[in-house]
């Protein structure tokens, strides 16, 4: 079964860490959300890079909370964690969070507080088919859990915290909502970087993106560059890549 998840890892991921660190205009005293972490291997790649991490504050959600065991280890390596299990959102209230029971061990690409929306629907059948030669009975099973959700504004203003230098997204499809959830922070230049992916079949991808790109845009983010993930693209009709967004008028104050 590692196997599966080692798999699942090498598809849908990207190594581009040095690279949108390279954008982060802050070079002390960082603040990273890592959005729908589970492992917290985005976080351990950006701790290897990271010259002053002694003071960078890491903040990780994920719903998922079998995501903990993961970063109880990952915490040994860096004292200022923090992790939050509970879903990010534009809205504080709890939802239904769904499991997919085969790969529930693995990474956040087969989890989603969105089972019921169509735009979520096509993307995640399409996954599970890439492995249904494991386990097929079991890729259709699906464990609900009921999970509280939070917004990035709500939760920067009891933390206080100001700033956001880094915000990385990965929410198979939730990204739109998480971002409305900030959009007190987007409207006062208080995020810098947001790294983010998009996933879509091929003939609507092009919409998704200038959405995002659209959506940003109103809060002074430029566009900076699209990373596909090629694995996706060759073993489905979907297309996947993390898009990355720099705001210029960035106010760590």
């Amino acid at each position: 079964m590692n196997l599966v998840y080692n798999l699942v890892d090498f598809f849908f991921m990207n190594n581009n860490e040095k690279e949108i660190f390279y954008h982060i205009k802050n070079s002390d005293k960082k603040v990273i959300f890592d959005v729908g972490s589970f492992k917290g291997k985005f976080t351990e790649k950006i701790i290897k890079i990271d010259e002053t991490k002694k003071n960078t504050k890491f903040f990780l959600f994920d719903p998922n909370p079998k995501g903990l065991t993961y970063i109880k280890k990952l915490k040994k390596k860096h004292k200022n964690i923090t992790y939050n299990c509970v879903g990010l959102d534009n809205q504080i209230k709890e939802k239904v969070f769904h499991l997919n029971k085969f790969f529930e061990a693995s990474g956040s690409s087969f989890q989603t507080i969105l089972k019921n929306d169509k735009k979520w629907n096509f993307s995640r059948r399409k996954i599970l088919e890439l492995f249904n030669i494991f386990n097929k009975s079991r890729l259709e099973e699906f464990k609900k859990i009921k999970v509280k959700t939070n917004t990035i504004d709500n939760f920067c203003k009891k933390k206080k915290i100001k700033n956001i230098d880094l915000l990385k997204i990965d929410a198979e499809g939730h990204e739109e909502y998480i971002l409305k959830g900030s959009k007190n922070l987007l409207k006062k230049n208080k995020i810098n970087v947001i790294y983010l992916e998009v996933l879509s079949k091929k003939k609507n991808f092009q919409f998704k993106k200038e959405k995002i790109i659209n959506f940003l845009g109103k809060f002074g983010f430029s566009f900076i560059k699209e990373y596909p993930i090629k694995s996706v693209s060759i073993l489905s009709d979907l297309k996947s890549s993390d898009l990355l967004f720099s705001n210029e008028n960035y106010e760590n104050k």
